[in-house]
C-alpha cells in the first residue's frame, strides 16, 4: 500500500515525549500517511508506547533498527518507507495540524523542488538560558527562498532537521545519510545543494521544536562547533574550486579565534589566502597562518578577489553587509558569510 508521505521517526528512550509527538501526527489534516517508528535500541517504555498506538492505528509501523545509532536508524526507516515523499520527525517535537498537508501539497505542485521545510517554533522543556538556540531559530526562520538558503548555507544549518520533507528519489540519485564524525543532517543538506537540489521553506510555523539538556546536538561531539566547521569547510572548498575563477585571490574578513580555526580547516582543504582583514587595530599588522592582517579599509574593489567573512558574531553581519555593499560587493559573487 502506498501513502502520500512516509514519516521517519527514530527514537531512543523517549517515553516522556513520544505520546505527545504521536498525537500531533494523528491530528494531521492530511490523513494519508504512514509512520515508520524506528527503535534505536531504547531501554525504557518507548517501544511499548509505539506498539500500543499501532494496535489501533494501522498507519503506525513499529520497526527496530538492526544497528546502533541515529544514522543507521534513519536509513533503516527510509528503506522501509513506501511513499515518494519522506517527512522527518523527532520523538520530542510536535507537528502543527496542517504541517503534512502544507508540505505535501507544496511538493506535489512544485516538481522542481527536492526538499521543503517550514518555519519552526522553539520551546524548552526546562527552565534554562536558551537565548543561543532562539537566535539560531530566528535566523533560520528568515531563510525561505532557495536563493537565501543557498547563499547562507555555510553560516549554519539552514533547517531544523525534523522540519523537512524531501523526495525519496534523492536517495537513489545522491545518496542517503552518511555516518561519521560530522552532523549527518547538515552534511546531507550541503551535499544535496552542491549537486543542484532546489530547497525551499514554507512561510508558516508548522513544527514545535523542543530543546532539552539531553538533545544530541548538546551532548554528542559530532554536533560540536568544530564538527560543523569541518563539514562546511569541505563543501565550501568544493564550491570555491568549481565556481570561483582561479584568477581571483581568496581573502578573509576576521582574524579572531573563530576565524583562525575556520581558516585552518579551509587550509587543510587545499585553499590558500592572500590577506586577512580585521577591524581590531591590535590585530592589524600581525599574521594568521603566515598571512598578514590588514585593516578592512584596505579591502580592494570587487572583481579580483573573493572574500570569505569568517567573523563569528551574529550581530556584526548586518554592519559587514552594509560595509561591503557600499564597496559594491555582491553576496555570492564577491563574498560569502562562513560563520
Amino acid at each position: 500500500m502506498s501513502f502520500r508521505t512516509s514519516i521517519v521517526l527514530p527514537y531512543r528512550d523517549s517515553e516522556d515525549t513520544l505520546a505527545e509527538c504521536i498525537k500531533s501526527i494523528q491530528a494531521q489534516c492530511l490523513e494519508d500517511w504512514e509512520l515508520l517508528a524506528v527503535n534505536d535500541n531504547s531501554s525504557d517504555r518507548s517501544e511499548n508506547i509505539i506498539k500500543q498506538y499501532a494496535l489501533t492505528d494501522s498507519r503506525i509501523k513499529p520497526v527496530r533498527s538492526t544497528s546502533d545509532g541515529l544514522v543507521p536508524a534513519l536509513n533503516f526507516g527510509l528503506t522501509h518507507s513506501s511513499s515518494p515523499l519522506i517527512a522527518r520527525m523527532d520523538a520530542d517535537d510536535r507537528m502543527h495540524p496542517n504541517r503534512l498537508s502544507a508540505q505535501v501539497d507544496f511538493m506535489e505542485k512544485n516538481l522542481d523542488t527536492g526538499l521543503v521545510s517550514c518555519r519552526v517554533e522553539y520551546f524548552s522543556s526546562t527552565p534554562r538560558d536558551t537565548r543561543g538556540y532562539q537566535l539560531y531559530v530566528d535566523w533560520t526562520n528568515k531563510l525561505l527562498s532557495h536563493k537565501d538558503i543557498f547563499l547562507n548555507r555555510f553560516i549554519e544549518s539552514p533547517f531544523a532537521h525534523p522540519s523537512v520533507l524531501f523526495r525519496k528519489s534523492l536517495l537513489d540519485d545522491f545518496g542517503s545519510y552518511e555516518d561519521g564524525d560530522f552532523p549527518e543532517d547538515y552534511e546531507l543538506w550541503l551535499r544535496y545543494l552542491s549537486l543542484g537540489v532546489k530547497m525551499k521553506k514554507i512561510n508558516e510555523v508548522l513544527l514545535e521544536w523542543r530543546d532539552h539538556p539531553a538533545r544530541l546536538s548538546r551532548s554528542c561531539r559530532k554536533y560540536s562547533k568544530d564538527a560543523f566547521q569541518r563539514t562546511k569547510a569541505r563543501y565550501l572548498a568544493l564550491w570555491l574550486k568549481e565556481f570561483i575563477s582561479p584568477k581571483m585571490t581568496l581573502t578573509v574578513w576576521g582574524a579572531g579565534k573563530v576565524a583562525k580555526k575556520q581558516a585552518a580547516h579551509l587550509l587543510r582543504e587545499g585553499l590558500s589566502f592572500e590577506r586577512f582583514f580585521d577591524v581590531d587595530p591590535k590585530k592589524i599588522g600581525s599574521q594568521r597562518h603566515g598571512v598578514q592582517v590588514y585593516s578592512i579599509d584596505d579591502i580592494p574593489a570587487p572583481g579580483n578577489t573573493f572574500l570569505l567573512v569568517l567573523a563569528g558574531a551574529r550581530s556584526a553581519r548586518g554592519k559587514i553587509t552594509r560595509f561591503l555593499e557600499d564597496k559594491e560587493y555582491c553576496l555570492g559573487k564577491d563574498y560569502l558569510f562562513v560563520a
